[in-house]
């Protein structure tokens, strides 16, 4: 059980950049930072092995969608 009294998912948990909710690892999408062709974008790891630090969004709508513009938002710098 967490601090909330909610149970705790087995293995790695990861929490969602956007809600701050804390889920399993393996409900999470992880993307990384791409400093390539494309330039200083955020791209999806779905394996999650690509180097550089994670950022892992929950699959709800919302998070996603939000997800997107903070993405659009950082290439922009």
């Amino acid at each position: 059980m967490d601090d909330n009294g909610l149970p705790q998912p087995a293995g790695p948990v990861r929490m969602c950049c956007i809600c701050r909710r804390r889920l399993a690892k393996a409900d999470l999408l992880r993307h990384v930072r791409s400093e390539g062709e494309a330039g200083n974008g955020l791209v999806p790891d779905p394996k999650g092995r690509m180097p550089g630090r994670g950022l892992y969004v929950c699959g709800q709508a919302e998070c996603r969608e939000r997800f997107l513009r903070y993405g659009d938002r950082r290439k922009k710098r």
